[in-house]
């Protein structure tokens, strides 16, 4: 077991360093005697589209996106603002891709919450090409209203061809106190990518420095898959210790 031991893994809540949901707490932290009220959240926006059922058709460079995917960034930035966060990781994060009207979105959802720190992390990096005709990129964000102390990620193990993922690590200075947050999105489709996402997941926290962790993100699995155990070794779901149901649809 790794000094890191008892994490927590957050999805939305309300931290006394526990949050709710796909928030996950390093196992063995012991609660403070009087704690202080922390809140994270994470939120998968897919880029701002808000019809989830629409197929993107091959972007022209240049041109705004298809009108019928409904690209509304501002409705997801609007929704992380009703939650009150105080840090929040953002998967599915674009910057200048046509699909996205070309907006850096990290800089837009720090803006639209008011937010002065990010942490961007970009698991595709292109230069320009058929989805646009500047450099653009697409990962995960980490929005702060503490300071950021480092910013770094980690690229995951995939199989063949599939999705570049990553692992972004932003180091917070909270209230004085630097606490690690790691923000992730794992494999949408293939189980043993996900599975090997996780074990290096697992094998960077044996190693990460000692002090809080709180890993975030959109594990695209339910705690009893079997892929989630070395996340679970080593971090306490926030969700179960509150009590909430396991989401049907992760």
């Amino acid at each position: 077991m790794s000094h890191c031991a008892r994490s927590s893994l957050a999805g939305f809540g309300v931290l006394a360093l526990v949050g709710l949901g796909p928030v996950l707490a390093a196992r063995g932290q012991e609660p403070q005697a009087e704690p202080r009220e922390l809140r994270v959240m994470t939120y998968n926006i897919k880029h701002g589209q808000t019809n989830l059922e629409c197929e993107q058709p091959q972007p022209i460079p240049g041109e705004l996106p298809f009108p019928d995917c409904g690209l509304d960034l501002q409705a997801s930035i609007d929704v992380m603002r009703a939650h009150g966060a105080d840090i929040i990781g953002v998967q599915e994060v674009d910057r200048f891709w046509a699909r996205s009207a070309f907006v850096d979105e990290p800089a837009a959802i720090a803006a639209g919450l008011g937010m002065e720190h990010q942490c961007y992390a970009a698991n595709l990096d292109h230069a320009p090409d058929s989805h646009s005709d500047v450099p653009h990129q697409y990962g995960t964000v980490i929005v702060s209203r503490f300071p950021i102390l480092d910013c770094s990620n980690t690229l995951l193990p995939r199989t063949g061809n599939n999705e570049q993922r990553g692992l972004t690590l932003a180091v917070i200075n909270v209230n004085g106190v630097p606490l690690q947050f790691y923000n992730t999105h794992l494999h949408h489709t293939a189980a043993p990518d996900r599975g090997l996402q996780t074990e290096e997941i697992g094998d960077i926290m044996d190693v990460a420095p000692a002090g809080s962790k709180v890993l975030m993100g959109d594990f695209n699995a339910i705690p009893t898959a079997p892929e989630m155990a070395p996340i679970l070794a080593r971090f306490l779901d926030t969700w179960a210790v509150a009590g909430i149901p396991t989401p049907d649809n992760p």
